[in-house]
């Protein structure tokens, strides 16, 4: 929990539309602070995620919160559910979603290593939410540690959150922040670097992840631009890891899409091929050496430079 500012968008105790009161800060964003709110009326807790004042007017980031509310529409357990935006009178636009308790997976990253046992649990978990969101045209987009929650510390429980960046892949819409790169660095898909993205970029994200916990560590992307460029273009290092976690990862994490799982349905597949199983190693598919169809045209990659420079610079501030 953080202590609240005198600037922030709401107060400890403060009641919202006589419904919602305030109980505690959980977190700032760029964009918007996320609350912790009990209703009075049923005492349910809800999370409440609010724009910071200098987005309000802004209709790009006000549609940002509208389309995570789309997203209730879809139904399923390891999908945060939303309920409704509301404006409060002095202005402040919040967004309303179930209160999920538990340690998110950046915090369990910062503890060190987890169990393969335990990530093949979230991976199945994961995956199935996935399959929901992608059989509605919806791509993460930002599938990271601490966007996935693991309520009251049950990885057979894990929660994805944070549908902010989300892209709706239906025919003619829109994508709010634009059809350049949007995710973390550490996470997104190679295709990412250059606007492209779809299913597979979540399920590369969600294996990069998976690793990333196994380990016990971020991913190293690189110092500098053209290291991170590289390294995307490059597998995953997955040696040490047991099977058959190994061969997941490494098949929802290859850097050309047309060699990871196709979709979330064939990671859940595959993770029911290997329940039960024996000690049998399933080899990952060969790359093949000749007759590789020609990667599309690429654009420049010199505003991609200048954006990642900016990044790394500030992380290394």
């Amino acid at each position: 929990m953080l202590e609240s500012r005198p600037g922030d968008a709401f107060q400890l105790g403060e009641l919202l539309n006589n419904t919602y009161r305030i109980e505690a800060l959980l977190g700032r964003g760029g964009t918007s602070d996320v609350y912790r709110a009990r209703s009075e009326i049923s005492g349910r807790l809800m999370a409440l995620k609010v724009l910071k004042a200098e987005f309000t007017g802004n209709d790009d980031y006000l549609a940002l919160l509208t389309r995570e509310e789309a997203i209730r529409e879809i139904r399923h357990d390891a999908v945060i559910r939303y309920s409704e935006c509301n404006r409060t009178q002095d202005g402040h636009v919040y967004l309303l979603m179930d209160y999920v308790e538990g340690p998110g997976l950046d915090k369990k990253l910062k503890q060190g290593p987890m169990p393969a046992d335990d990530l093949l649990t979230i991976c199945r978990r994961v995956a199935g939410g996935l399959e929901a969101a992608h059989a509605r045209q919806i791509v993460h987009r930002d599938l990271s540690p601490d966007n996935i929650i693991l309520k009251d510390g049950d990885p057979s429980r894990a929660v994805i959150i944070d549908f902010g960046i989300a892209k709706d892949t239906n025919p003619g819409a829109e994508t709010i922040v634009g059809n350049e790169f949007a995710g973390k660095y550490a996470y997104a898909a190679p295709e990412q670097l250059d606007g492209r993205t779809d299913a597979r970029s979540d399920i590369y994200a969600l294996g990069a992840l998976l690793l990333a916990n196994f380990r016990g560590k971020p991913p190293d992307v690189g110092r500098n631009p053209m290291e991170v460029v590289q390294r995307k273009g490059q597998p995953l290092d997955t040696s040490g890891l047991p099977e058959p976690l190994k061969t997941l990862i490494d098949r929802m994490t290859a850097p050309d899409p047309k060699d990871r799982f196709q979709s979330a349905t064939e990671v859940l597949l595959y993770l029911d091929g290997t329940e039960g199983a024996d000690a049998t190693i399933i080899v990952p598919k060969p790359q093949k050496a000749v007759d590789s169809p020609a990667p599309p045209p690429r654009r420049s990659r010199r505003g991609l430079y200048a954006g990642l420079a900016v990044v790394l610079l500030a992380a290394a501030g």
